[in-house]
């Protein structure tokens, strides 16, 4: 393509306007709308916010589209574009990406001409290519609740007034669904109930996290209330693989489905201090080797080295690597180093002293959510007074059938293990830790790998007027979560 026809691939309004006819949802671009926004905010109202043919049915050559423009697994690039061709049979569109979003574009003859060829599975045309359509169309969605058509044309002014000039803003979720006609959620995230301890509970659970997800929601869950690994279950005559492993089952809906709009999923999962699953669930998603063989070098609780150790894998040198390794060492005192750099050598110095290579087990292990801890006064105590702190639960095993019946049905409403013990019932200590030790390990993850972050439950629900209806704050949805998940970390 020449530089005189890439220049001339610009929005064909009349063009665009005559396809929105198919869309009642979308409102058509009238001269005066003006407002686009620019750089990421644009690319972030196209993408996530504005209507899209998503079946393709207008797609043609000159129109305006978003798309995937680098295609990796865990962080993709989105940017926006023009169709210069589309092969039909082949599924795959060649695009002219505009400039601000080639920097990303690995292949250097992409980047110089701007052109590149993507499947048309990761191509969107987007319908709303102006704030104002987005504001008419929720306009019209929010109004469209009245019961006559004269109030619905006042709300609609109403809404609209406000929307367009900015003075109120509504979430991603409402900019996206409200009046497109899809079932999508017009809230962002959500915080579910305790999970029920059994496995139709948990697959109750597992559902509501999936519907939600899938309409565009974020959620919130506390896994407080699964019982510890290794516990008695009576029914099965087994025992538990614990609340990690269950918790890591929900964690990975995020990346199972797919969300309406473009907006990726996001869950927080959370665990309180005081369960016997916590130094678990702190090292889960430690991926650093180093920081493990820290943990293991520097920690006197043996859980903690346990952990730490499951958590590492370490695969030793074959003779060929030691002799290749030692090979190249030796040229450390020969000037030049034999043509090797000193990185080199100092990186063979470093695999001859290990003695192979150490990675971690399970890394994508609950990287479907974000994780925090929550934290009550009774923990924060016994770290200010440097005592032990038990790791408790109710005690399960020792439960008869009347008393099993009963947790079933009410353990999950109250989720504190403390509070259960003052009803009166069986609450098992399955071990103590000296509480700094704990607090360290939460510490040094949280620097090192971002998580956990910390949510200090017994402060919220001394705070939050839920009180006033009888409720109580169980955990944070997953934008809570991510900034508590920043300030520990710094």
């Amino acid at each position: 393509m020449s530089v005189a026809s890439q220049k001339n691939m610009s929005l064909n309004i009349d063009r665009l306007n005559k396809d929105i006819s198919v869309f009642p949802q979308v409102h058509p671009v009238t001269p005066d709308m003006k407002i686009t926004h620019k750089g990421v905010s644009r690319l972030v109202m196209i993408d996530r916010y504005s209507f899209k043919d998503t079946e393709k049915v207008t797609l043609t050559e000159g129109d305006f589209v978003v798309l995937t423009i680098k295609e990796d697994p865990k962080f993709p690039a989105r940017g926006v574009g023009f169709i210069v061709s589309i092969d039909w049979q082949e599924k795959k569109a060649e695009v002219l990406v505009d400039e601000e979003f080639r920097s990303a574009l690995d292949d250097p003859k992409e980047q110089e001409t701007g052109i590149i060829r993507r499947p048309l599975d990761v191509i969107e045309k987007p319908l709303e290519i102006y704030y104002e359509q987005i504001a008419k169309r929720n306009a019209t969605g929010l109004a469209s609740v009245e019961k006559t058509e004269e109030k619905r044309k006042e709300w609609f002014e109403k809404f609209y007034n406000e929307l367009v000039n900015l003075n109120f803003i509504p979430a991603g979720r409402v900019l996206y669904g409200a009046g497109a006609q899809t079932d999508v959620t017009y809230f962002n995230c959500y915080v579910m109930p305790f999970v029920p301890d059994s496995r139709e509970g948990i697959s109750e659970h597992r559902k509501q996290v999936m519907e939600i997800m899938s309409r565009g929601g974020g959620v919130g869950t506390n896994g407080s209330t699964l019982r510890p690994r290794n516990t008695l279950a009576k029914g099965v005559n087994g025992k538990s693989s614990g609340s990690v492993s269950w918790l890591d089952d929900i964690a990975k809906l995020t990346h199972l489905v797919e969300q309406g709009g473009s907006r990726r999923g996001a869950q927080m999962i959370m665990l309180a201090d005081w369960h016997p699953d916590i130094v678990e669930f702190i090292i889960s998603k430690m991926q650093n080797p180093r920081i493990l063989r820290y943990l293991l070098e520097n920690t006197e609780d043996e859980q903690i080295k346990k952990a730490a150790k499951d958590k590492l894998n370490f695969k030793p040198l074959t003779e060929r690597e030691e002799a290749m390794y030692q090979g190249v060492v030796n040229y450390k005192h020969i000037p030049g180093y034999g043509g090797f750099s000193a990185e080199i050598i100092k990186e063979a110095e470093e695999k001859l002293k290990t003695g192979g290579t150490y990675t971690v087990h399970n890394p994508d292990f609950l990287t479907g959510a974000n994780i925090s801890i929550c934290l009550t006064k009774d923990f924060m105590e016994a770290v200010e007074k440097d005592t032990e702190y038990e790791l408790r639960f109710p005690a399960v095993e020792k439960y008869t059938k009347e008393e099993m019946a009963h947790y079933n049905e009410k353990w999950h409403e109250v989720g504190d293990v403390r509070e259960w013990e003052k009803q009166g019932y069986a609450v098992r200590t399955y071990r103590k830790i000296k509480a700094r030790e704990l607090w360290n390990l939460i510490n040094i993850c949280a620097t090192y790998s971002a998580e956990p972050g910390i949510f200090f439950i017994d402060n919220a629900n001394e705070m939050t007027n839920a009180k006033a209806y009888g409720q109580q704050v169980v955990a944070t949805n997953p934008c809570g979560g991510f900034r508590l998940t920043l300030n520990i970390a710094g």
